[in-house]
């Protein structure tokens, strides 16, 4: 399940993850863009020589993706852009 990750990450709300992933589309895809963010960055992390550019881009981009799902969980998604 793609959610797993998203739901680990944010116990809290796990209920409220799988709920509304069912229904929510941008969320489901946030959370599977979550989990392939994660999981490349462990790949990175063991990679030799050291790829520290790029793990460095991978962690800005899960901050970046957890900071969308809270947002998209919230309903404020667009509002703040607008």
């Amino acid at each position: 399940m793609q959610l797993t990750t998203a739901m680990a990450r944010f116990a809290d709300v796990a209920d409220l993850i799988k709920i509304r992933s069912q229904s929510d589309e941008a969320l489901k895809d946030l959370c599977e863009d979550y989990q392939l963010a994660r999981e490349t960055l462990t790949n990175l992390k063991k990679m030799k020589p050291r790829r520290s550019k790029e793990i460095s881009e991978y962690k800005s981009l899960i901050l970046e993706l957890e900071d969308e799902i809270i947002r998209t969980l919230l309903g404020v998604e667009d509002k703040l852009e607008n």
